[in-house]
């Protein structure tokens, strides 16, 4: 199954839609408002998961008593072999701890995302090849799943597309809610209001979570109409991007040029 996790949403209010198989079937939210707290309390503001009634699918909880006490040690690490940070307690609609995320370190060059899930325990490694970031997600020795992130956006409105084995199809919901704290950790851009605001970047990952990326592990499970259909569009999305930014650098360039001359003009009547 494919899911799209898509931002609809960034001005004031973090909201997402997720679609499987292209049939609307989740809602989300995070936390928009830009807030600095100690120890990392803003945190305990929780991000949702609805389905499309609005009904509570997860929840997340930020426990500080145990985010510090993990990372009250710098390069724990180092002597322990394991260091946790951002951990989230997930609950469920009837609002009973179902699992956590979490980022673990086990060395240098060496972090990776943890999903606990019931009995499952998935490792996700984080994978920067270019145009897209991507995360492998293993169940054990297996690869199960792979999200991928394009490295543009328009206004802060950033879209993810989940590559899931339909044998683990009872992970749609889970995997998707963890694409969701993916995002709040890494592009939540919280407090920004935006009215043109367009993003392209490359990125390249260059550490021990390489070896768990497979190019080919897409193409190999998935029908190839399909992943041309959604390679076209990221393709697309980034040349419209890109072609936004052009057009406006034309108008941009010659206020900054003429904003210089203002100011060289006026040192050189000040220096006379």
């Amino acid at each position: 199954m494919i899911i799209k996790i898509e931002q609809v949403q960034s001005n004031f209010k973090n909201s997402f839609e997720i679609r499987v198989n292209n049939e609307l079937k989740y809602l989300a939210g995070t936390p928009w408002m830009n807030i600095d707290l100690p120890l990392n309390a803003e945190n305990t503001r929780p991000y949702i998961m609805t389905d499309i009634n609005e009904n509570i699918c997860y929840t997340s909880s930020y426990n500080i008593i145990e985010n510090v006490s993990n990372s009250a040690i710098p390069m724990k690490w180092a002597f322990s072999g394991e260091q946790k940070k951002y951990i989230f307690n997930v609950y469920n609609k009837e609002n009973t701890i179902c699992g956590k995320f979490y980022k673990l370190t086990n060395g240098i060059l060496d972090t990776k995302y943890v999903i606990e899930y019931n009995n499952y325990i998935l490792k996700c490694y984080d994978i920067s090849v270019g145009k897209t970031r991507n995360i492998s997600i293993y169940n054990e020795e297996h690869q199960i799943a792979e999200i991928i992130k394009p490295l543009h956006n328009s206004n802060n409105l950033d879209y993810y597309y989940l590559f899931l084995l339909d044998q683990y199809s009872n992970l749609e919901e889970i995997l998707s809610f963890f694409t969701i704290f993916f995002d709040y950790k890494n592009y939540s851009h919280n407090g920004d209001v935006t009215g043109y605001k367009e993003e392209v970047n490359v990125e390249y990952t260059y550490d021990k979570n390489n070896k768990f990326y497979d190019k080919n592990w897409i193409t190999n499970h998935f029908k190839k109409e399909d992943i041309d259909i959604i390679n076209n569009k990221m393709l697309e999305d980034r040349k419209a991007t890109t072609n936004s930014i052009k057009k406006h650098a034309k108008y941009i360039i010659p206020f900054i040029v003429l904003g210089w001359i203002i100011v060289f003009i006026i040192l050189g009547i000040l220096i006379l």
